[in-house]
């Protein structure tokens, strides 16, 4: 009975769900990607995949974080959307760990077909990355990929992980909620509202990065510097990701200062679905912090030139730049998924605001203000997320707090986090709003 009601949501939710099975897939196959160069490392007979190894292990381990966050953050966005239909079925009879248990197997019908679809271009993945970290020179030889137990467990067990640990969390908030209220569309108070145990994790990520980065340091110039260095981007722009609904809120304060309705109303709409909006932060935030941190600490190695002529530290920023690159593309992909997601479950919103003579052209405007609101507290989250990381690393390095690299790598990723955050829900809004507002109210 169950199975059958969770199949019947998924068909009903396809788009939500379709959206969480695109990051769970995506996670599954960058992370299958990393151990099974890992495994090929550690298993080359003479050694000659040792480096390969080492940058495997470093870049695999960030990634475990990013994606863990990411498919978390979408599975509880999807859940949080079916708060009035759960509190629904909790009128009609359904008890707690009824809700509970529903929640948990239709992730588990999502997340199962998706991981298993990611593992054969996670293999895929793994086979170009080896082939490019042979042509830069970390790798010689005729070295074949490795894809044992190992790398297909790493990749699934980390997906599916975060996914059930998510599905539990949001569904056991979900199962609180109070019928009458959720019934009654009290939106605006419970999207807005946050668990306890979000902050506590988050401080526990920030003080995390933040000790990263203050060990870089007390640290020498060498081989492990860039491996403490790195990760603190990360821990910091988690940790702000967890704390951003309360960064988050103190937008609305500012919307009554606006003049225009417009802005008023996106401002507004903001600091009401704090919750909501900081599923498409997070990532955000994580891709700003992730993109300019790495991209300046390798812009400062690249800067000293007195490299011994053994020195294999251009091949390794060659692949650097190509691990990081992979990692990005999955932020993005979370984004753009998260933000899809988000906007698309508004259209009976969308719809009421047309019905009481709002033009569609004041819903696109509301809903871009609102878009360019949610990017820019996410870049000034993922700044202070890379400084944790860049400044650090070239004090030691160089001995100067200002990284080295071309000035314009910022304002890109600045950019393309506006641009991919605009483009994701502006077109997703115009699609909803096609919608006739009679037809758009009787959305599920």
């Amino acid at each position: 009975m169950m199975w059958r009601f969770a199949f019947r949501t998924l068909r009903a939710r396809s788009s939500a769900y379709i959206a969480s099975a695109c990051v769970i897939s995506t996670g599954t196959a960058l992370l299958t990607a990393f151990a099974a160069l890992a495994e090929t490392g550690l298993t080359a007979p003479d050694g000659s995949a040792n480096s390969m190894a080492i940058l495997a292990a470093i870049m695999g381990g960030w990634t475990v974080a990013v994606v863990a966050f990411g498919i978390a953050s979408t599975v509880t966005l999807v859940i949080q959307q079916r708060r009035r239909e759960l509190a629904l079925l909790r009128s009609i009879g359904a008890v707690p760990h009824q809700v509970r248990a529903m929640v948990l197997v239709e992730t588990l019908m999502v997340a199962g077909p998706a991981v298993i679809a990611g593992l054969a271009p996670g293999v895929g993945l793994g086979a170009f990355l080896l082939g490019r970290m042979r042509a830069v020179g970390v790798v010689h030889g005729p070295i074949q990929l490795v894809t044992g137990w190992w790398t297909v467990g790493a990749g699934v067990a980390v997906s599916l992980l975060a996914a059930i640990v998510a599905a539990l969390v949001a569904g056991r908030r979900a199962a609180k909620v109070a019928p009458v209220l959720a019934l009654a569309d009290a939106a605006g108070a419970e999207e807005g509202t946050v668990s306890q145990a979000k902050p506590m994790i988050g401080a526990a990520f920030l003080l995390l990065g933040l000790g990263s980065g203050v060990g870089t340091l007390f640290m020498t110039d060498g081989p492990l510097l860039a491996a403490v260095a790195g990760p603190a981007c990360i821990g910091v722009a988690i940790g702000a990701a967890l704390l951003s609904p309360a960064v988050v809120s103190t937008v609305g304060r500012v919307g009554a200062l606006a003049r225009s309705s417009v802005v008023r109303l996106a401002l507004r709409n903001v600091d009401a679905r704090a919750a909501v909006a900081s599923t498409v932060v997070g990532p955000l935030a994580l891709l700003v912090g992730i993109a300019t941190g790495t991209l300046y600490m390798q812009s400062t190695e690249d800067s000293i030139i007195d490299r011994a002529p053994d020195d294999i530290g251009p091949q390794f920023a060659a692949a650097n730049y190509l691990v990081v690159g992979m990692i990005i593309a999955f932020c993005t992909i979370a984004v753009i998924n998260a933000s899809i997601a988000a906007t698309w479950n508004r259209r009976r919103e969308f719809g009421l605001l047309q019905m009481i003579s709002s033009t569609r052209r004041q819903v696109l405007g509301m809903v871009a203000v609102e878009s360019i609101a949610a990017t820019g507290i996410a870049v000034v989250l993922g700044t202070i997320a890379a400084a944790a990381t860049a400044v650090p690393y070239s004090i030691v390095k160089t001995g100067s707090p200002i990284p080295s690299g071309q000035w314009w790598m910022y304002p890109a990723t600045v950019v393309g986090a506006f641009v991919i955050s605009l483009a994701a829900t502006s077109s997703t809004c115009v699609r909803a709003t096609r919608m006739r507002p009679v037809v758009a109210l009787t959305t599920p």
